[in-house]
């Protein structure tokens, strides 16, 4: 890179890191007086509210992005036309379309560094912070992989191979332990149905599991035991706006190859992977604005 695009990054960064704080500030606070309603609610306290704040810090910044990068732009532009900058640059003989290569420079440069905060640090403290979340408010943790869906209640833990189109689950596992941390129980169940006010799972196996002895035991039905309504069971999983572009793209082929919904998903996948790209073309959206009239353009 040359040196005016150096200086071109140097403003256009400077301006654009305080537009992103004060932006992620906002949106932070905003967060933060929202979950201050649920203090008091099992365990959660005002030391955890700022704890999960501090977790959703990047993927704040991560959803901010292209905004942070258009004002930015127009700041740091506006900054040079104010100073007469532009105008000795273009009395030097740098052109329009050298102006707008060194403005997709800049914009790479910065597209890179928010994606590598997108898919790294803002996806893993999130899917976290949802889990301590759930812990401190005492509710039940759901989380999705390729190996299905994961529950936990307490000290019971359910995994759900299979949702299917037609509003059923199957080839459920279920583990309960005991307060030592000793595996009590596991019962495996080929479906599960809802009967308005539970789940109730079908063809159970399940094993006892004693200090000497272990116990086999067959019922054709039984109870899940967990308070998991209809709607909340069938839309399981991660918020798909926590997983990155790459655990994005790996569940959408689990879910198509198990004949499972995925729109939600696909959507958020899309909109990942135009942030780079609306980011660049933001910033360059942002030179028309300071070019049209470079003697009198200000911030």
């Amino acid at each position: 890179m040359q040196r005016i695009d150096w200086y071109l990054l140097r403003v256009i960064a400077t301006w654009f890191l305080i537009i992103l704080t004060i932006l992620v500030s906002f949106r932070a606070i905003g967060f933060l007086v929202r979950e201050t309603g649920d203090i008091g609610r099992g365990d959660y306290q005002l030391m955890h509210v700022f704890l999960l704040t501090l977790m959703r810090v990047p993927g704040f910044l991560y959803e901010i992005f292209p905004a942070a990068v258009l004002f930015g732009g127009l700041m740091g532009l506006g900054a040079l036309a104010r100073n007469q900058e532009l105008m000795a640059m273009r009395a030097a003989g740098v052109s329009i379309g050298r102006l707008v290569k060194s403005l997709v420079k800049t914009g790479l440069i910065l597209a890179v560094g928010g994606v590598l905060i997108g898919e790294t640090v803002a996806p893993a403290l999130e899917q976290e912070s949802e889990v301590k979340r759930a812990e401190w408010l005492n509710q039940q943790t759901i989380l999705q992989s390729k190996y299905g869906v994961w529950i936990r209640d307490a000290r019971t833990y359910v995994n759900i191979r299979r949702i299917n189109p037609n509003r059923k689950i199957s080839d459920i596992a279920v583990y309960t332990f005991a307060e030592n941390g000793a595996l009590e129980t596991m019962q495996s169940a080929t479906g599960a149905k809802y009967d308005g006010k539970q789940w109730i799972l079908q063809n159970v196996s399940e094993l006892e599991l004693g200090e000497k002895n272990n116990t086999l035991v067959q019922f054709s039905h039984r109870d899940l035991g967990l308070d998991l309504e209809m709607g909340l069971l069938l839309n399981l999983g991660v918020d798909p706006a926590f997983l990155s572009m790459t655990e994005l793209y790996n569940y959408i082929s689990f879910l198509h190859d198990n004949e499972q919904r995925s729109p939600e998903y696909e959507v958020v996948f899309w909109s990942k992977m135009v942030v780079p790209v609306l980011s660049i073309l933001l910033l360059l959206l942002s030179l028309p604005f300071v070019i049209k009239d470079i003697r009198n353009a200000d911030m």
